[in-house]
């Protein structure tokens, strides 16, 4: 199988030079403002897989498996920006009195081989050994292939004569053991320059200064994972039953450390340390509790829970790990979540209310840890109401929760910028003022439980002998909505400042532990009309 997800855009920000628009930063918008840019993305893939069955004898059978997959990933943009138009008319960039251009380019090559045996006795219990493969263009000049094993036993115990319960039309129980693994982004391992000037003899010129440190020896982070469930069907497939309980232990975790500053690189780089733990359970029911002519009712439930732990620093020589966007809320510590929030308050009485020192409150000495940033557990919810069989109604409602979100966004509001009315208003609570405007980042940190209506959707199958009439096998019609509804714990009253409605939304949206409430937009409200047509 060869595919292609080929996606380009073109992005424009347009001020005509008659506006009175002014800029959030940077030159005055006044004069006339145009940016273009057009991000392309294209992913090649190639899957290929065979299999040769066979029967040992009577009551064994066996299948080999075996298969490649590569994928090529490249991701490009071109950027064009112009300042000083002449008219708003004429919206080209080379028509500005000062133009800049600018360029982005990442490229992705990921290449796996796999082996896999099957040997089944009977129909009925089946065990399964396969090897994996993987190199992928991320890893470090130093490190080349990766090795994933697995195995897994499945014993379908509902075949036995002994198990006799009218009900249950098949009970699988399932085992299983593997390693899978996470590569690194493009270019993290490599040590990079970026332009820069200088001046020399009162000449500027051209140098290169340092960029990002990178790690020659970075590998793909390796999970070992064992699995143990159950699978079932009920009354004549009407109710279906999955349940799984994982336990994970993740080695050369991808964590992001300080360069060292005798190097002269700035910023983080990428560094295979450490063990990280998960375990949790997973839940799937499926059913349809109402089966009629004119009308069914399926509905799918789909729980889980996630503990996560970083276990060890292994051999690297970290005590923890701080981090966040505008303050250091967040923390890598042994014994806790990845990317727990650690806050610091103001000294408080045993009433929990604010110590006064010569009229000023006093921080903490130590951050104190709030909770994980990741989601805890999940409940997912899906419907489809069938009616007259010509009618579909869909609804997909989502909750997330046990994690909080740190507001960044209503700290620089009441510390820095002193905008918001609990700072302002003579109403207010004065040591509650103090308390705001102070270095404290606790009262930021919030829960970020929440239930959405994901989607909501109407689907009508136009009459077969109207569509017939113009080669058309079937069509539908569908309307849909999303994210039209949320319930949120992440809330804040109108005197402190308000975040972003949505604790979903994450101003570092590419850090992988790194969650902030900053400037963000939350998910948009979508209507959509679309048809399908198969022939």
């Amino acid at each position: 199988i060869i595919g292609l997800d080929n996606n380009n855009r073109e992005i424009t920000d347009f001020t005509s030079p008659e506006s009175q628009t002014a800029s959030i930063s940077g030159p005055p918008r006044g004069i006339g403002f145009i940016d273009i840019t057009t991000p392309t993305s294209h992913i090649w893939t190639l899957d290929y897989s065979g299999t040769v069955s066979n029967a040992i004898s009577e009551t064994l059978g066996s299948q080999f498996s075996a298969g490649v997959q590569l994928t090529r990933t490249t991701i490009e943009s071109f950027g064009a920006q112009g300042e000083g138009l002449i008219s708003g008319q004429l919206r080209l960039v080379g028509s500005a009195a000062t133009t800049f251009g600018d360029q982005d380019y990442q490229e992705q090559t990921a290449l796996g081989f796999y082996l896999q045996e099957q040997v089944d006795w009977n129909n009925r219990l089946f065990a399964t050994v396969a090897i994996r493969v993987d190199d992928n263009s991320a890893f470090g000049k130093d490190f080349s292939l990766v090795t994933y094993p697995k195995a897994q036993l499945a014993y379908v115990i509902s075949e036995e004569d002994f198990f006799d319960y009218d009900f249950v039309d098949e009970l699988k129980l399932r085992g299983a053991w593997g390693q899978a693994g996470n590569p690194p982004a493009p270019f993290v391992a490599d040590r990079t320059y970026g332009p820069s000037v200088a001046v020399d003899n009162n000449v500027t010129v051209n140098i290169l200064r340092p960029a990002s440190f990178g790690n020659p020896d970075l590998k793909a982070e390796t999970g070992s994972e064992i699995e143990l469930g159950f699978d079932a069907s009920m009354y004549s497939g009407r109710l279906g039953l999955e349940f799984t309980y994982y336990n994970q232990s993740t080695r050369d975790a991808l964590i992001s450390v300080p360069a060292p500053p005798s190097t002269g690189f700035a910023g983080n780089y990428f560094l295979n340390v450490g063990e990280i733990k998960n375990t949790g359970l997973e839940l799937l029911v499926t059913g349809s509790p109402i089966y009629q002519r004119n009308f069914q009712w399926d509905a799918t439930l789909a729980l889980s829970t996630n503990s996560n732990e970083l276990i060890t620093w292994g051999d690297a020589p970290l005590d923890q790990i701080s981090f966040g966007s505008f303050s250091q809320v967040q923390k890598h510590v042994p014994g806790y979540p990845l990317g727990g929030y650690w806050t610091t308050d103001v000294e408080r009485d045993e009433a929990g209310n604010p110590i006064l020192t010569n009229g000023n409150v006093t921080l903490e000495s130590e951050r104190e840890y709030v909770g994980p940033s990741q989601p805890t557990r999940e409940i997912g919810f899906t419907n489809t109401f069938t009616i007259f069989n010509d009618f579909r109604v869909f609804a997909n409602l989502d909750y997330k929760g046990g994690n909080y979100q740190w507001c960044a966004i209503c700290s620089i509001r009441n510390r820095f910028d002193r905008n918001t009315l609990l700072v302002n208003s003579p109403d207010s609570d004065p040591t509650e003022v103090l308390v705001a405007r102070s270095r404290q980042d606790h009262r930021w940190v919030k829960e970020a439980d929440f239930i959405k209506l994901r989607e909501l959707s109407l689907t009508y199958s136009l009459p077969a002998e109207l569509v017939s009439q113009v080669g058309v096998n079937n069509a539908a019609i569908t309307l849909s909505g999303r994210n039209l509804w949320m319930w949120t714990k992440y809330k804040f009253d109108d005197q402190e400042g308000l975040g972003s409605p949505d604790p979903e939304v994450n101003f570092s949206s590419n850090a992988a532990y790194n969650r902030t409430d900053y400037a963000s937009i939350p998910m948009l409200r979508q209507f959509a009309i679309g048809m399908r047509l198969s022939f």
